[in-house]
């Protein structure tokens, strides 16, 4: 009889060793592999506009209220990449449509125009209302200590501060964004323009959540370098301009 036939040893059958048993384990493996492959792409794949809706829904469900501020005047209207980007303001979902609480911002707005005003800080930062978001521009040579720094100076802390005042009892989530002019770093803290303009944005965020206590997950920093100037770099002037901070105030979704 073949060693690889059945043999009977004690009254019982003794059947082969499953040889291939190697497969199941095999397969297992592939499939959590694919499952990987497939989470990886669809984190690669993230729709911004969804993201933001996202990060609203989940403020406004843990902190639902809206607190109304009072009335003022003194809005500024200056170019902004958020006002370019303001086509969020109404986003389908279906059947219907997401829209911004327009109001909501034209209060938020008024007041932090009011409050700059109050502190004598208007000249130093400009509050632009568009239809997802508003805007307070400042320009970077007024808020941190020199031109290469990212350290907020005391003019730069106390604008923060006056808009963390406002936006502090508010739900809406907040951006940071950091701009440079087009001249290459030499020397320095840092090794190009993306780092100088991130480490601005950050320090504007930490103070934003360390000291005027806004929740860190209603806050995000982003560095943008040169790539989104306000005006030509053909001039000094122009190239002030682009140095620059904007803390963006998303708007609130109805609908």
């Amino acid at each position: 009889m073949s060693t690889t036939a059945r043999r009977r040893r004690g009254g019982h059958e003794v059947e082969h060793e499953n040889n291939e048993r190697w497969l199941l384990t095999y397969a297992d493996m592939i499939t959590l592999l694919l499952a990987l492959f497939v989470v990886l792409f669809a984190m690669s794949s993230i729709s911004l506009k969804k993201f933001l809706e996202f990060k609203l829904g989940l403020t406004q469900t843990f902190n639902p209220s809206a607190v109304v501020l009072p009335g003022g005047n003194g809005l500024l209207n200056a170019p902004t990449i958020a006002g370019q980007a303001g086509t969020a303001a109404q986003v389908g979902t279906g059947g219907g449509s997401a829209k911004v609480n327009t109001a909501q911002l034209q209060q938020v707005a008024t007041a932090i125009s009011a409050a700059l005003a109050k502190q004598k800080l208007a000249a130093d930062a400009a509050v632009n209302l568009g239809p997802a978001a508003v805007t307070v521009q400042i320009l970077a040579d007024r808020v941190f200590f020199r031109t290469d720094s990212a350290s907020l100076g005391g003019t730069g802390a106390r604008i923060v501060d006056t808009i963390a005042s406002v936006v502090r009892s508010q739900p809406n989530l907040i951006e940071v964004q950091g701009y440079t002019d087009n001249v290459p770093i030499t020397g320095g803290p840092f090794a190009s323009n993306w780092e100088l303009s991130a480490a601005r944005a950050a320090n504007v965020t930490n103070r934003l959540n360390v000291a005027d206590g806004i929740p860190a997950i209603r806050l995000t920093a982003t560095g943008y370098s040169d790539t989104h100037p306000a005006a030509p770099n053909t001039s000094a002037a122009n190239k002030a301009k682009n140095r620059r901070i904007d803390v963006v105030i998303l708007g609130l979704k109805i609908g």
